[in-house]
């Protein structure tokens, strides 16, 4: 955490004083940047909480000059896939759900 403090490397959603979703950057090169560390506590999950917190690094960070974006997510979570196309994210087809992110 620390780490990623000190390079403004991560985010939290917070909704009426409380953190309701966490994403971070796993790694970052000038022009584009890994997705990683992306949580919702359960309770509060379905709520597009995740999705928020994503697509709101992803502006900052485009301001900085980053246009691509990858992540990884499992084949299972359905829920993920859903919330990542609905900010521009489109699977690769690759193995282990490579996603890529780009903007027009």
């Amino acid at each position: 955490m620390e780490a990623h403090q000190a390079t403004a490397n991560h985010w939290v959603l917070v909704a009426e004083d409380q953190p309701v979703a966490y994403s971070a950057f796993s790694g970052r090169l000038p022009d584009v940047v890994q997705i990683g560390g992306v949580w919702t506590p359960p309770q509060l999950r379905g709520r597009g909480y995740a999705k928020c917190v994503v697509a709101g690094s992803l502006l900052e960070v485009r301001s900085q000059g980053v246009h691509r974006a990858i992540l990884f997510t499992s084949p299972e979570n359905l829920a993920a896939q859903a919330a990542y196309r609905g900010i521009g994210f489109h699977p690769t087809g690759e193995k282990f759900g490579l996603v890529l992110f780009k903007q027009d």
